[in-house]
């Protein structure tokens, strides 16, 4: 494993405050390094990217679950009432979370 240090402040390549260090696996960091000379980024950008990327992916598998069981839900409504009712839920719930951000 090896230690990264990353800028808080990467676009200007100034630094701006303390860095901030994660441990990256041998294998991960030579993955990331090659990624960054591939696309011409420095270090902490891919780094960066990749990590956004990882956490973009994260929050579509939440959507994705939520409509399985929200398709789920629908599906055991067994009036147009309920239907409406599982719908208004998941909505209510949906901005509850986006407030909670």
């Amino acid at each position: 494993m090896t230690g990264l240090p990353l800028r808080s402040d990467n676009q200007s390549g100034r630094h701006l405050g303390p860095q901030n260090q994660i441990i990256l696996d041998d294998d991960v960091l030579e993955a990331v390094k090659q990624r960054a000379e591939a696309e011409g980024k420095t270090l902490d950008q891919a780094t960066n990217d990749v990590v956004r990327l990882g956490l973009s992916e994260a929050r579509w598998q939440g959507v994705v679950k939520r409509g399985r069981d929200y398709g789920r839900e629908m599906m055991g409504a067994v009036s147009d009432e309920e239907a409406v009712q599982i719908a208004v839920d998941a909505v209510r719930e949906s901005r509850a979370e986006q407030r909670g951000r």
